[in-house]
């Protein structure tokens, strides 16, 4: 349409206008057109109209689509777009196009290795909750992932063909990708009240569910004793050095005193030296003793009596045998007479020394012993193992995916994030 057809157009209009109006004249459907006309006059006034007389007209032009109308398609159709849509996809994946995915589980508990009779104890408690946490742990961990593959090939497992391509794993993937894809496809529960773990797993096939389940047991069961066994060896190892220590100890205190006893000839020198100290101060009393009987009788019997003389050869006979012991003596000591005595000394203080460290390194060997066989009765009574009592099963009935609760799900979420986007749309149409 032409800029001149559009002002005939708004001149027709108005001229309708003028004459459905009331008071209206009708002078714009009646006079011709100002071409035909002639000039007006110069004295010719405007009507007034008093304000009394005007009225206020609406007019309501038909065809034309209301406001609220627009409104209201429009949230109809985002409410399609973000809801309904997304639960129809969701709800024919589910249902025709997600694989089928199965559950093998197993349940264990980590025990103690108890004596008879014996009880248990808080620590031991806090030790298997400990010990029970790492094996939970442990089922998703990096490490499990890697003798998983090596033991069942995890990867091809997870990447089968058979498997949808929104579910299946890239075979390209990384370690860390793999990581956590088998975290996405294993649940595990401890229940600290009863100490139980429970490790459910889920692949795309019955059959390789169960195996992955038991390889995973295999591994929780090699964990388990590899922590009691490390345990057992860090505790022995430790017993068993301070052990080794002891006897060491022991037997060169031992041959210390072996090479003396050699050097000295002598059993035992302390004993020796007694017995011969024992044996000076009888003989010298004894000497004393004869001495004052033959003063005492020299005093009024003749010196050449046969008393006298036999009295004066036990009193020569006695000093012999004390002078020969004290020879002796200083023989076996390795000195002249002079110094014996002190050289005498110097070596019964030695000999005393090394039977003093005998009988304290044997003490400590003593008591090194029997806290090695404390050590190892503490190590068996803390040694833990794996009891599985509910073994991996061969499932019969896939888990996953549930069509109308996995649907119900997607449509929850999507109402909710309608729902939001709505209230930031009204909320920043608002405040413009």
């Amino acid at each position: 349409m032409t800029k001149g057809d559009r002002m005939k157009s708004d001149g027709s209009l108005l001229r309708r206008l003028d004459e459905v109006r009331p008071g209206g004249t009708g002078l714009a459907r009646r006079q011709p057109s100002s071409a035909n006309l002639p000039a007006r006059t110069p004295d010719l006034k405007p009507t007034l109209v008093p304000p009394s007389q005007k009225s206020v007209v609406t007019y309501k032009v038909r065809g034309a689509p209301s406001e609220g109308g627009l409104k209201t398609w429009g949230k109809w159709i985002f409410f399609l777009i973000a809801v309904i849509i997304p639960t129809i996809i969701a709800g024919v994946y589910y249902a025709f196009f997600a694989a089928p995915q199965y559950v093998s589980e197993f349940r264990f508990s980590v025990r103690p290795n108890l004596g008879a009779g014996a009880g248990s104890s808080s620590a031991d408690s806090l030790l298997i909750m400990s010990n029970s946490y790492i094996v939970s742990d442990y089922v998703g961990s990096r490490d499990a992932v890697v003798a998983l593959e090596e033991a069942v090939g995890l990867r091809q497992i997870y990447s089968s063909g058979a498997v949808d391509y929104m579910s299946r794993l890239d075979p390209a993937a990384s370690l860390e990708t793999l990581v956590k894809y088998w975290n996405s496809s294993i649940h595990t529960n401890y229940d600290i009240t009863t100490g139980i773990n429970v490790v459910e797993v889920s692949a795309f096939t019955p059959a390789d569910a169960r195996k992955i389940a038991n390889a995973i047991k295999v591994l929780c069961e090699r964990l388990v004793n590899q922590i009691s066994d490390e345990a057992r060896k860090s505790q022995m190892d430790f017993a068993h050095t301070e052990m080794a220590r002891a006897e060491s100890r022991l037997k060169d205190v031992r041959r210390e005193e072996t090479e003396l006893r050699t050097t000295q000839k002598s059993i035992d020198a302390r004993k020796e030296a007694d017995g011969r100290l024992q044996l000076n101060l009888k003989l010298r009393s004894e000497l004393a003793s004869l001495q004052a009987q033959y003063d005492s009788l020299t005093q009024y019997m003749d010196p050449k009596s046969p008393r006298l003389s036999v009295m004066r050869n036990q009193i020569n006979a006695t000093k012999e045998q004390v002078a020969q012991l004290q020879d002796q003596v200083g023989s076996n000591m390795q000195g002249g007479s002079g110094g014996s005595e002190m050289i005498n000394a110097q070596v019964l203080t030695r000999y005393d020394q090394i039977q003093t460290d005998v009988e304290i390194a044997t003490k400590l060997y003593q008591s090194a012993l029997t806290n090695y066989e404390s050590a190892r009765a503490q190590a068996s009574h803390n040694q833990i193992y794996l009891a599985t009592y509910v073994q991996p099963g061969l499932p019969e009935v896939a888990s996953y995916p549930k069509v109308f609760f996995d649907t119900f799900l997607v449509f929850l979420s999507a109402c909710g994030i309608w729902v939001v986007l709505t209230l930031v749309y009204y909320s920043i149409r608002d405040h413009v």
